[in-house]
């Protein structure tokens, strides 16, 4: 009976002796911060997360705010589609459309007449800066005007293409044969369209400024 006893306090002591101590501030051998051992171990918790998901082949993405993006588009559409003019700059591409159009409105009544080629080049020089230029007025209008303005604006646009062809023809080719070809087809383009619709632009374009549509009415050049 002894005997058991003795085998039974061995058993006992050899299995304590084989656990391991542990101390305060230590857990599965890692050394820890009393007081701290919660945020420490979340963190390493986490650190592993991390670099599990990095070593695997899960790609990271980047999110991205569509509502931004709407934003952007947006913002760029409304700065692109509408242009803020003043009274002052109305009245002032009123006036030099008006200019532009009585100087190609000159040249084109003189070159039938004139036989000179230096001066037909450059009559017809002058002409197409004129014609040129007035591209910059008409936006001013347009901006102005808007839709009251959409159907005489479309229709500078269209025919203003034929009319600096023309000019450009007579500057290159300076004869009369030229110049009376060029000149009709330049007339066919402008007497109906482009001259009615400068003063109808420009009156819409002074009617969204609230002023006074004083608009120059300008007479067809040639015998059309």
């Amino acid at each position: 009976m002894k005997f058991s006893y003795v085998l039974v306090a061995l058993s006992a002591l050899t299995f304590s002796t084989a656990l391991p101590v542990i101390r305060p501030g230590s857990i599965n051998g890692l050394v820890v911060r009393e007081g701290n051992s919660t945020s420490s171990l979340s963190g390493n918790s986490t650190a592993s997360t991390a670099s599990s998901t990095s070593s695997g082949s899960a790609k990271p993405t980047t999110a991205i705010n569509l509502e931004d993006i709407n934003e952007n588009v947006a913002s760029s559409k409304a700065t692109s589609g509408s242009k803020k003019v003043t009274a002052a700059q109305v009245k002032s591409a009123v006036s030099g459309f008006a200019s532009d159009a009585n100087t190609v409105s000159a040249a084109l009544n003189k070159l039938p007449s004139m036989t000179d080629k230096s001066d037909i080049s450059a009559l017809a020089g002058k002409a197409f800066a004129a014609e040129s230029d007035e591209d910059s007025q008409r936006s001013v209008l347009f901006a102005a005007a808007g839709s009251a303005g959409s159907s005489a604006n479309s229709k500078i646009v269209k025919n203003t293409p034929a009319v600096l062809k023309g000019l450009k023809a007579m500057m290159t080719n300076p004869s009369t044969a030229s110049v009376k070809s060029n000149v009709a087809t330049i007339e066919n383009a402008r007497n109906p369209n482009i001259l009615p619709s400068i003063t109808q632009l420009s009156n819409a374009a002074l009617s969204a400024m609230s002023l006074s549509q004083t608009a120059q009415k300008f007479p067809a050049t040639g015998n059309n």
